[in-house]
């Protein structure tokens, strides 16, 4: 008589709990579970600068497997228009220009504007005294600088970039982060070691357009956030400079919006004032970036406004489960070793390249659904790790067994 389906099910899930757990309280699995995290850190601390290994390890710190989310995804697609915010291509708009273009869209009575340009020094000067009367007169425009970090901890600030200094609002602009980095985090505020703090320019166009999200913002402290991008350009109202200095622009447009003036290119092969996203479409060995400053400014606005956050678990959950995972892998990769050893290296391959595909899914789906950022790669270590400790480990155990008469559920030439 055949037995039952939920037999048969229950059989195997029995027999499958029993290859994980039937070494997972052995002493010998314990310890050669701390051993993968004593050879991680005997590696880390080894100092490797080899030309062939660099720029291996350069690729692999940008790699983050979450951006898959936005890149093959297609996280954000469906996301509207966000029509709180305009952004005005500035183009290759001189000080003159810029003046007009800002004294215009300001008389159309918008709530809020912002100018990611930086002024380094004196140019012509009946220029600049037109921008600096526009900066004067327009008490709702919010100027950005730069910010220079120095001293041991980087809480020595010293402002920059801002020669018009007549704005009544000034806030950085920069990531401090290199060209060449995926742009994934942002600081609301830094704060220097006298305490004083300043505001990135996101923050202050949020604090002028809506104080109570603002405060949401602040409560978070001056720490970095991860950035959830949720719109390309393309999610965003862009007007031209030309149009607007023709008056081609109607004025509700603007009124009571946040209106981000910056430059935008839309050609692929144009890097100027690019960064690289989680959003480019090639989410590894990224060539050419693809997101104007101006719009990821846009995102991070859009993402305080809606209270859209990533929430970030802590590094000890995330070693908690680097430590559960390893340990389970660690038992039935044992369990194979003493008892099968003829297909110890075909399961452990498989479970190895089973458990990463399992992982780097589950943490893209976590991200994806429930933002929720999950750092999973000292899990993936430990995976691949894991095996080849064993080889250490039983070497060890059958030594001290030898020599001390240890315990140990290795023996000598036991395959």
């Amino acid at each position: 008589m055949k037995k039952p389906l939920h037999k048969h099910i229950g059989h195997h899930a029995k027999k499958v709990h029993g290859h994980f757990t039937k070494y997972l309280y052995e002493r010998d699995t314990i310890f050669a579970t701390i051993w993968v995290f004593i050879f991680i850190v005997v590696l880390g601390a080894i100092p490797l600068n080899l030309g062939v290994i660099n720029p291996i390890k350069l690729s692999l710190k940008d790699f983050d497997s979450n951006d898959l989310s936005y890149s093959k995804l297609h996280k954000g697609e469906d996301t509207p228009l966000d029509n709180r915010i305009v952004i005005v291509n500035i183009g290759l708009a001189d000080r003159e220009g810029l003046s007009m273009m800002i004294d215009k869209v300001g008389s159309m009575k918008p709530k809020v504007m912002a100018l990611d340009v930086t002024f380094d020094g004196e140019r012509d000067p009946y220029k600049d005294s037109l921008l600096t009367e526009t900066f004067a007169r327009n008490k709702n425009l919010i100027a950005a600088t730069r910010l220079e970090l120095s001293g041991k901890d980087g809480d020595t600030i010293k402002m920059g970039g801002n020669y018009i200094s007549t704005a009544s609002n000034y806030a950085y602009v920069n990531f401090f982060n290199d060209n060449l980095s995926t742009i994934r985090n942002y600081d609301p505020f830094l704060e220097d070691y006298k305490k004083k703090k300043f505001k990135s320019f996101s923050s202050a166009i949020v604090e002028a357009y809506n104080p109570k999200a603002y405060k949401k913002l602040e409560k978070k402290g001056a720490h970095k956030a991860i950035i959830n991008y949720t719109r390309t350009v393309k999610k965003y109202l862009v007007v031209e400079n030309e149009a607007i200095l023709a008056g081609d622009v109607d004025d509700s447009t603007f009124i009571d919006k946040i209106v981000l003036f910056g430059y935008i290119n839309n050609n692929p092969n144009d890097i100027d004032d690019k960064k690289f996203t989680p959003m480019n479409e090639r989410y590894y060995g990224k060539s050419i970036p693809d997101m104007n400053g101006i719009v990821v400014h846009a995102n991070i606005i859009s993402m305080v406004l809606d209270n859209n956050y990533i929430k970030k678990v802590p590094l000890w959950v995330n070693l908690l489960i680097a430590v559960v995972v390893c340990w389970l892998h660690m038992s039935f990769f044992v369990r194979y070793y003493l008892e099968s050893h003829i297909w110890f290296h075909l399961v452990a391959k498989i479970a190895q390249v089973a458990s990463a595909i399992f992982f780097v899914w589950l943490g893209i789906y976590l991200f994806d659904k429930y933002r929720l950022k999950v750092d999973l790669k000292m899990s993936l270590i430990v995976i691949v790790l894991a095996v080849d400790v064993i080889y250490f480990y039983e070497a060890w155990a059958v030594w001290m067994h030898k020599k001390f008469n240890y315990k140990t559920v290795f023996k000598p030439h036991h395959h």
